[in-house]
């Protein structure tokens, strides 16, 4: 049983300094990454690693390109396509193409693609260690403080969601009692209105009446005075003659016209004239034409003066003796006729002032309601003021509910980590534009010189992949000329403050905004406790 041990041991010893013998030889290959160490076997043929050609080892490296793929030769510049590997040691590994071996300029941290001797490459893979540890310190530091404030994020986003469920309960019990209480007061308006109509109404009626009989006595009054204007002659009847050249109408009629104003007839008296005509002349009489020589015939050739006329003027026409001349001229006798021309006149002018008064007078107006009507009008606005002050507290429970599950109905994230941002806009300048990005809203673009807001998109959804909450989506934004309407894509990522970094156009009316928040950072491990 021992022998047999230790048999087994002695292949077990056999068969690792094998490896470590092979391995050996494999390491002191140039440009060949450790995972690839197996394929180089310098005991054995070398087969490409593409497979299509097998050559010998003593090939690998030789500087002379064998396979198509480059694989023989990754310690030279012998193949276009060749790749180094760069072991980096303190650092990271890192691959270039083989053309840049001994090409004079030190590629690898640890200087071994420049190994013919033509330029000396110092090892720096260490301090490029301290500094990308330091770079890494300082991200994780970072990503500590913004995580801390993720979680005082989420607190208070869990919190606001709970108050706002809370508060929306209220309010809808709120609500229904407000209806309620709409519902009552909306019955007593009702009420106390139909009161207050059927007082308005009836005092509305009386007044109505009492118009009616104000405007028919105006009316009346109106054609009397015209009738008594266009009756030239007194007479108390108004003829077509007196109307077809009357200084007090609007025109001059002929005959047959004026008998049309008068209804057919050749004359009316004033109450004819007032109930059934007066609708007709109202708008024709009262604009009074210039007044025309009664004689238009041309004047008499008069006889020639003396060329020295005495102080006494002369008639050219002496008017003939009659019978009165004969009587003594002291005479106090009366002048026939004057009285009546007199009286004739004053009524003209009475009568002319009555037609333009009633023209000129106003509506008549309306008389304040009685008291008990007023009572009646207080008691329905009183009504009217309590159905509106509850209906509009009404509608404003119903907008404040409609805000809440407005904001209920928003994904703020796995932990409401995004609920901070809400409500907020944080903005974005390069040398042209100002951008405003309002998480959960809209985002924007205006010229930084003045100008319109161009809407670049309006909130839509979550829509990073493979983590939803990395993208946000926002389109239906204002539409391009001849174009798409504009969206844009805001990417997230960790940061201690909330800030847009970069905005940009990678397609027409297509746009991306970089943006950092607490509320993308995630928990991370202490660098101190990791290798790089």
């Amino acid at each position: 049983m021992a022998a047999a041990c230790g048999a087994k041991n002695g292949v077990y010893l056999l068969l690792f300094t094998t490896i470590v013998s092979r391995l050996g030889s494999a390491l002191t290959l140039r440009g060949v990454a450790i995972t690839k160490l197996p394929f180089y076997d310098s005991s054995k043929d070398f087969t490409c690693l593409d497979g299509s050609l097998t050559i010998p080892f003593s090939s690998v490296n030789d500087d002379y390109c064998d396979c198509n793929d480059g694989s023989d030769e990754p310690g030279t510049a012998a193949c276009p396509n060749g790749q180094f590997h760069c072991t980096n040691a303190g650092y990271r590994p890192k691959n270039y193409p083989s053309s840049r071996v001994n090409d004079g300029i030190c590629d690898c941290c640890d200087g071994s693609d420049e190994y013919d001797g033509k330029v000396n490459c110092p090892d720096t893979c260490k301090e490029l260690y301290k500094q990308e540890f330091e770079k890494r310190r300082h991200e994780i530091e970072l990503a500590k403080q913004g995580y801390a404030k993720k979680q005082e994020f989420s607190q208070d986003g869990i919190n606001k969601k709970t108050e706002r469920k809370k508060k929306l309960e209220d309010l809808r019990l709120q609500l229904e009692q407000k209806k309620q209480v709409v519902a009552e007061l909306q019955a007593t308006k009702d009420k106390v209105e139909a009161v207050e109509k059927e007082a308005k109404d009836k005092h509305d009626k009386e007044w109505e009446e009492t118009k009616a009989k104000i405007l028919a006595e105006r009316a009346h009054n109106a054609a009397v005075a015209a009738f008594k204007l266009l009756d030239t002659d007194n007479s108390g009847s108004l003829t077509s003659m007196e109307l077809m050249v009357n200084p007090y109408m609007d025109k001059e009629y002929t005959a047959e016209e004026a008998r049309e104003l008068l209804g057919g007839t050749d004359e009316t008296d004033v109450d004819r004239f007032a109930k059934d005509l007066w609708t007709t002349f109202k708008d024709k009489y009262g604009v009074k034409q210039e007044e025309k020589p009664i004689d238009a015939s041309p004047p008499e050739d008069k006889p020639p003066t003396d060329e020295h006329p005495t102080e006494t003027p002369v008639d050219p026409h002496p008017t003939p003796p009659s019978i009165d001349d004969t009587i003594d001229d002291d005479a106090d006798l009366p002048e026939v006729g004057d009285d009546d021309d007199d009286e004739g006149d004053d009524l003209k002018d009475e009568a002319a002032a009555r037609a333009s008064d009633s023209k000129q007078e106003e509506e008549p107006v309306k008389p304040e309601y009685d008291e008990e009507t007023k009572a009646k009008i207080t008691d329905a606005d009183n009504a009217r003021k309590e159905f509106d002050a509850a209906d509009i507290a009404k509608r404003d429970i119903e907008r404040e509910i409609g805000d809440i599950e407005k904001k209920l109905n928003i994904d703020f994230g796995e932990h409401e980590e995004f609920a901070a941002l809400y409500g907020n806009c944080f903005e974005f300048r390069d040398r042209e534009y100002l951008y405003k990005l309002c998480p959960f809203d809209r985002a924007t673009q205006e010229p930084k010189d003045g100008g319109a807001s161009t809407s670049i998109g309006n909130w839509g959804e979550w829509n990073g992949s493979p983590y939803k909450y990395s993208r946000m989506k926002y389109s239906d934004g204002q539409n391009c000329w001849n174009g798409p309407n504009r969206s844009t894509q805001v990417i997230l990522s960790c940061g201690p403050d909330n800030e847009v970094t970069s905005v940009s156009e990678p397609s027409r009316c297509e746009y991306q905004m970089e943006f950092k928040t607490p509320a993308a950072c995630q928990h991370h491990e202490d660098i101190l406790h990791q290798e790089l």
